[in-house]
């Protein structure tokens, strides 16, 4: 039941492995194109929001947010999030070694980071739409939540965060169709977002807009620590609550029959 889904991402992994090799460069700008799409719709759930009544904002960004991941699938890229799936599997498997896991997951992060620098950047010199229009009604006290919490606060929030990022990618791997993949990955997200979970790939562009604000609520040092935490805690959560419980559950599967 829950085998076929793992050697699937265990077989990723493994591709990814040799991907990187073939062609760094090409890599790397899979990795940055996947950090400027959650950068978009970062932007389009703050935008969307940003004149709403503060009960609402929650459900309006997390019904817009799935874009992000939808781009990513169906478009290309490569996620961190995802990614610390992918390779928790193909460890699980052996099917990539631990030193190319750990590449992969460096690599693909530092592309995340630049492709989500070089979309705020574009956005900053456009005006800053919406998100700097309203920044003293929504998105100011938005980034000052992201870094004011503390280091427990902000690796439970992006335990639970990834936990449902990696569900939104194992559920849509699942089922047939893109219309149904469409459906439970944005379903999924919108759990997520609306419950204000931390994403480490849209922090990327939501602290950066907030260095930039007019109301200049972060700092470059809060911003370091809201990565950095937020960072393990969604390694933390897709390798715990989905690569470790999947595989544990994976053993009530049959033993395929000998010949």
């Amino acid at each position: 039941m829950y085998a076929p889904t793992i050697t699937g991402f265990a077989g990723r992994a493994a591709a990814e492995a040799v991907a990187i090799r073939r062609s760094p460069m090409g890599f790397f700008v899979g990795a940055m194109l996947a950090g400027a799409y959650i950068g978009i719709a970062m932007i389009l759930a703050i935008s969307a929001a940003a004149g709403l009544p503060a009960g609402v904002r929650p459900l309006v960004m997390g019904a817009t947010f799935g874009l992000g991941l939808l781009l990513s699938v169906f478009a290309g890229g490569e996620l961190f999030t995802g990614y610390v799936m992918y390779l928790g599997f193909g460890l699980m498997r052996r099917t990539v070694r631990p030193a190319d896991a750990a590449m992969l997951m460096v690599v693909v992060w530092v592309g995340n980071l630049i492709g989500a620098l070089i979309l705020s950047g574009i956005f900053i010199a456009g005006g800053g739409g919406q998100v700097f229009a309203n920044a003293g009604t929504m998105f100011d006290a938005y980034a000052a939540h992201k870094v004011e919490a503390d280091a427990m606060t902000l690796m439970a929030r992006a335990v639970l965060c990834n936990w449902l990022v990696c569900l939104a990618i194992w559920t849509s791997a699942r089922v047939t169709g893109d219309a149904a993949k469409c459906i439970v990955m944005a379903w999924i997200l919108l759990a997520f977002v609306a419950a204000g979970f931390e994403h480490s790939v849209a922090n990327m562009t939501a602290l950066t807009l907030g260095l930039f604000a007019p109301g200049e609520t972060i700092t470059l040092a809060s911003a370091v620590h809201n990565l950095v935490w937020v960072t393990l805690g969604n390694v933390v959560g897709g390798l715990v609550f989905v690569v470790g419980a999947y595989g544990i559950a994976a053993k009530t599967d049959a033993e395929p029959a000998k010949a």
